[in-house]
């Protein structure tokens, strides 16, 4: 019997391992699908895009030196869905003539806190912009950035200029310009004397957008295209996607091994229980073996004990043993009523509930007619009592054979400094007791001997 315990327990514990492997193996291949699809979303799905043409921008403008005491000329019109600005360079005894489209996100009569467009998230910017009657000379590109630490929402010299001077390298092409290659204006940072801590390209605060001729330009008519300007990026930089798959995995782990503590821990204790389980039942084994071998007879109707079965558990050294005294009440009446038969039937259904609602330690024995004895050992007074009431209970709720209600009375006692003989009378006073009180009763006996 105990072979086939242990060999059920590790069967079990074999299914639960299999089954919590399941789960981690499958919880590992879910976090790598998801990685993959997070890598592949950032690189070659999830793009956005600002695309700034004639055919959705409502405010461009064009301006030259002539605001800084110059004398050069622009003008800008729209051909074939492109802007094209006229640039005539006049030299003057302003050093630095030019020209230029610019492009603003900001209305300052309808926006007094001075909030623009926050280009931050954008990694490239495209720009489809080209001379048309000369190719070697160079464009600026700059974003004019706000921000209430440094500048002035009234004042647009105060906003940062960031950018970059470059040569078109593609007629017909976009040149390509890494937002990261923008650079905060030198003389502009001499000019404003602005803090060390704020000398950094920012694009969060974008109120403008200028497209100029180069430095240095020489003096001509100059017509410069511009198809579109789009600047690129991801809705997350990498830096985010990398932060949130190292979360995802650091958090999983930090499951993985909290569930697996406490899974081992509830192993733990089921092995202990089940190793309590085993030496109780290892004891209740020996006492079965080795004192009533050979002697445990059984009452042929019921299948319980007989007085035989059940006489050496009383000579047993038990440090604590209880006694349930029980006897069906009015049960003479169901015999004439409806025959031993049923009467049998009843004995025997009895005996079974008992059994079944009873501890596997106890010994349940037929000990005369409707009379039997349920022999409790390691079990105080209070717990027989208790289990006591329960099987009151249970008798009096239950429907029997030919839909008879049945009740019956109990007499607890505990084992004292007494002989067997005294023990077994004082439960069996204690049942008589429980009659003569009106039955359907648990009645307790306390040893008060020396």
């Amino acid at each position: 019997m105990l072979t086939i315990y242990k060999k059920g327990c590790k069967k079990l514990n074999t299914e639960v391992f299999m089954e919590h492997r399941k789960l981690y193996n499958l919880a590992l291949v879910l976090l790598l699908i998801v990685t993959f699809v997070a890598i592949v979303l950032q690189f070659f799905v999830l793009e956005k895009t600002l695309l700034l043409h004639p055919g959705n921008t409502d405010n461009p403008s064009v301006i030259s030196d002539q605001s800084m005491g110059g004398g050069s000329v622009a003008t800008l019109t729209e051909k074939d869905g492109n802007w094209l600005m006229e640039c005539n360079v006049i030299i003057t005894d302003y050093n630095w003539p030019f020209c230029e489209i610019s492009i603003s996100f900001f209305d300052q009569q309808q926006n007094q806190a001075g909030q623009g467009i926050d280009l931050s998230s954008f990694s490239t910017v495209y720009l489809k912009a080209r001379y048309l009657n000369k190719g070697h000379d160079s464009l600026r590109f700059q974003l004019r950035n706000f921000s209430p630490d440094y500048g002035s929402v009234g004042n647009q010299n105060t906003w940062k200029y960031v950018g970059i001077e470059y040569w078109p390298e593609n007629a017909t092409g976009a040149n390509e310009i890494p937002m990261e290659s923008l650079q905060v204006a030198t003389w502009w940072i001499v000019e404003q004397r602005l803090p060390i801590k704020y000398a950094v390209p920012e694009f969060d605060n974008v109120m403008m957008l200028e497209l100029a001729t180069g430095n240095n330009i020489q003096p001509g008519q100059y017509f410069i295209e511009v198809e579109y300007i789009k600047f690129t990026g991801k809705y997350f930089t990498n830096n985010q996607v990398l932060f949130f798959l190292i979360f995802l995995w650091v958090s999983s782990a930090i499951c993985f091994l909290f569930f697996s503590l406490k899974w081992s821990r509830k192993r733990l204790n089921e092995t202990e229980k089940k190793a309590e389980d085993l030496r109780q039942l290892n004891q209740l084994l020996n006492v079965k073996t080795k004192e009533l071998k050979d002697k445990a007879e059984r009452d042929p109707l019921t299948g319980a004990l007989n007085r035989a079965g059940i006489q050496k558990i009383f000579t047993k050294e038990l440090e604590v043993l209880s006694l349930i005294f029980i006897d069906i009440d009015h049960f003479k009446p169901i015999n004439d009523n409806y025959g031993h038969a049923t009467g049998d039937d009843i004995l025997k259904e009895f005996s079974k509930t008992i059994s079944k609602n009873c501890r596997f330690t106890d010994f349940l024995a037929r000990w005369g007619g409707e009379e039997f004895l349920l022999v409790c050992p390691n079990t105080s007074l209070s717990d027989a009592y208790d289990l006591a009431k329960a099987l009151r209970k249970i008798v009096s709720k239950k429907i029997w054979v030919n839909n008879i209600r049945l009740t019956a009375s109990f007499g607890v006692a505990q084992r004292g400094n007494e002989t067997p003989r005294a023990f077994i009378e004082r439960a069996d006073k204690a049942l008589y007791d429980a009659k003569v009180r009106g039955r359907d009763q648990v009645v307790l006996s306390e040893f008060k001997g020396s």
